[in-house]
């Protein structure tokens, strides 16, 4: 509308107003900012001219002139409120508008009219767009909002973080820490305050014992490497026991933040994780794993030119002390074994427990071979100290080889095989010794072994069988018995003796079998001499110490006397000193004394040689004593022979002397009054198939 239409309009419309209203009128009407006049019941009069640009923004129809201004509520109320009380009001409304159009809001403010002390007349209207503003403010509070839900979720997780958190300035005051941190140290509020010198924390962990055992050195290596840009983590040990992993990290103000970790449970779990991978743990000692670990080690060293030694360690005969004493028994003697080898050798040396009864011991920077003997025979005495157990007293017997690996042009890898190959001798030498390798001891394991091959491969064949050596009664001039030898068929060589394979006897598990083969056969034999009425007097079968370490034996042989239907008074069981003496004594002794009461002979094989006493000939149920040939044959050992038959005959027990291969050794043992005898002047010894012309040819003979 054009400012010329303006005044017409505003003329025609002053008809009869007071000259002020119209100056009013006339004031506002070309205004070009938003100015309506209302009458007092809000009734517009009079839209300025930047009122009416804004129509469309402020929805002011000409319809509407003629109806009361209502805005908002909150518009109305300021507006009456004015005219209440004759004071400027203000308000912020916010205009509707059509979808898709962007938000608007004006402030307006609200003055009566006139304002010279006369009744009010008029209400004077002024908006002012303030979108932008609004907007603008809108945004403040909400990236304030945002600010504050950001600062509490820091402030959460800051206080709920599992590990300690502070942080200091470069003058190394305090700037902030967690609850966590505070709780770690025991910090008093008082120290926990922005601004706390880190020396005044320090001095408090000190007073309580929650400091690092060494502050100087830490804090050098740490925080000043922080002040100066550098990060760090380490562990450290406090007072109090437990781990702190402790990481510094550089902050851009010269100051540093750390973080306070307690690992001492996850140190604990690593270290018997550790234990577990490489500690046995029944002896506490470092298991395979472990040792090859150390193996390896001496073994890289050993390329750099150092002396190393291996010792290979087994105890004798350990299966019979579990199957016969019980795994308590069993347990009991690891447990002291493992405390013997550990006093024996030096703490630096790798004492491992490889499994069963397996032991090996890894020793590194050695001058000379003595250093690894020397502890040997250190080891070998506290063995000789019998071990307490449930009332039961026992002794370790221990095979052990030994290499040394002291040529810088041998393969160092080779000392593992070569101790087993000592250990190996060891107990072909008759176990309970130490073997120090040497090279010429690999070709005869190495025979040793491969005869083991073909001595379990002929008893899967049949190979084995018995020959008969009788046994003569000198007072009745009669065959009185047999002595159930066992000879190798063997494919290529012939019959075999003893002797040919005496190492099978000394292999557990091959003498077991042989000793099974013997009573198979020999009953079966007797069986059939019996059924055929041969009168072969008794069978004499020798047992090994390892059938009786089983614990079974006397319900075995019962068992297959039953089976065979062989009465007991026809076998002879013999049984060698060193049997009788050795380990498992009392197992030895309760098993021959359960055959004696069955009915079975008992005979102590090659008396004299062992160690037995008196007091173990009244120990154990003996019924015949064995001369061994070796005095027999030597005439030299003629009062041994004699002491040994009045012995006999002095406690009630038959004397039988093996070896007689002459006549005169022959007249001198019936001078002597021993009962019988054995040997090549009756005959060598037979197949089962030749005794039964050899008694009727015996019995013709006279």
């Amino acid at each position: 509308m054009s400012s010329k239409v303006i005044a017409l309009d505003v003329e025609r419309r002053s008809a009869g107003m007071p000259a002020a209203e119209i100056a009013l009128r006339a004031a506002l009407s070309g205004a070009p900012s938003p100015i309506a006049l209302l009458d007092l019941d809000l009734r517009p009069l009079l839209f300025s001219q930047g009122w009416r640009d804004q129509t469309v923004t402020l929805r002011i129809s000409p319809s509407q002139e003629a109806r009361p201004l209502a805005l908002s509520a909150d518009f109305t109320a300021a507006a009456r409120r004015c005219l209440e009380t004759g004071a400027v009001e203000t308000c912020r409304v916010e205009i509707p508008v059509a979808d898709g159009e962007p938000e608007r809001w004006f402030s307006f403010e609200l003055s009566p009219w006139p304002r010279n002390g006369a009744a009010y007349g008029r209400l004077v209207v002024v908006g002012r767009d303030v979108t932008e503003a609004v907007l603008a403010a809108r945004e403040t509070d909400a990236a304030r909002q945002r600010l504050a839900e950001q600062n509490a979720r820091f402030d959460a997780a800051l206080s709920n973080m599992p590990h300690g958190l502070c942080m200091f300035d470069a003058e190394k005051r305090l700037i902030l820490c967690n609850t966590a941190y505070r709780r770690l140290y025991d910090l008093p509020d008082r120290l926990s305050v922005p601004g706390t010198p880190l020396d005044d924390i320090l001095d408090h962990r000190r007073s309580i014992g929650k400091g690092p055992r060494s502050f100087a050195a830490f804090y050098a290596a740490t925080v000043e490497a922080a002040l100066k840009g550098a990060a760090a983590t380490r562990d450290v040990e406090l007072d109090d026991g437990r781990t702190i992993r402790i990481t510094h990290n550089p902050i851009a103000d010269g100051g540093y933040v750390a973080t306070h970790e307690d690992v001492t449970e996850s140190i604990r779990s690593a270290a018997q994780i550790e234990f577990l991978a490489f500690r046995d743990p029944l002896t506490g000692l470092p298991n395979r794993a472990a040792f090859q670990r150390a193996y390896d080690d001496a073994v890289a060293a050993a390329e750099q030119g150092e002396m190393f030694g291996l010792i290979m360690l087994d105890v004798d005969h350990f299966k019979a002390i579990n199957d016969t004493l019980g795994h308590d028994a069993g347990d009991a003697l690891l447990k002291a074994l493992s405390g013997q080898l550990k006093r024996a050798f030096r703490r630096s040396d790798t004492v491992a427990r490889l499994g069963g009864d397996e032991f090996a011991i890894v020793l590194r920077d050695l001058k000379c071979e003595t250093d690894m003997t020397r502890p040997i025979e250190v080891l070998q005495d506290l063995l000789r100290t019998p071990i307490e157990h449930a009332g039961q007293s026992f002794t370790i017997c221990a095979s052990i080889g030994a290499a040394v690996h002291g040529d810088p042009e041998a393969d160092p890898t080779h000392l593992l095989k070569n101790a087993d190959v000592a250990l190996y001798q060891a107990k072909y030498d008759g176990r309970n010794r130490s073997v120090v390798f040497r090279p010429e001891m690999r070709t005869q394991v190495e025979q040793r072994i491969e005869l083991l091959r073909e001595v379990r491969l002929a008893i899967s064949q049949g190979e084995f069988d018995l020959f008969y050596q009788p046994v003569v009664d000198l007072a009745a001039n009669s065959v009185a018995g047999f002595e159930a030898l066992m000879r190798w068929n063997h494919p290529e060589q012939g019959v075999l003796p003893p002797a040919a394979f005496m190492a099978a006897f000394e292999d557990n598990d091959l003498s077991l079998q042989l000793g099974e083969v013997a009573f198979e056969r020999a009953l079966g034999q007797m069986r059939a001499w019996l059924d055929q009425g041969v009168e072969f007097g008794r069978v004499a079968i020798n047992i090994s110490s390892a059938q009786f370490r089983t614990g079974r034996l006397a319900a075995e042989i019962t068992a297959k006397l039953a089976r065979w239907n062989v009465p007991a008074d026809r076998l002879t069981v013999e049984v060698t000193e060193n049997v009788y003496m050795g380990w498992g004594a009392e197992v030895v002794s309760d098993t021959v004394r359960q055959l004696h009461d069955a009915g079975v002979l008992i005979a102590l094989d090659d008396f004299g040689t062992g160690y037995a006493s008196l007091a173990n000939l009244r120990q154990f149920p003996v019924d015949r004593l064995k001369i061994d040939k070796s005095f027999v044959q030597n005439s030299q050992d003629e009062a041994i022979v004699r002491a040994v038959i009045n012995l006999g005959s002095s406690m009630g027990m038959k004397v039988v002397a093996e070896g007689v291969e002459r006549p005169e050794q022959l007249a001198t043992l019936t001078q002597y009054g021993c009962d019988q005898v054995q040997g090549y002047h009756f005959a060598r010894p037979m197949p089962a198939t030749e005794v039964a012309g050899f008694i009727d040819a015996f019995s013709r003979r006279g």
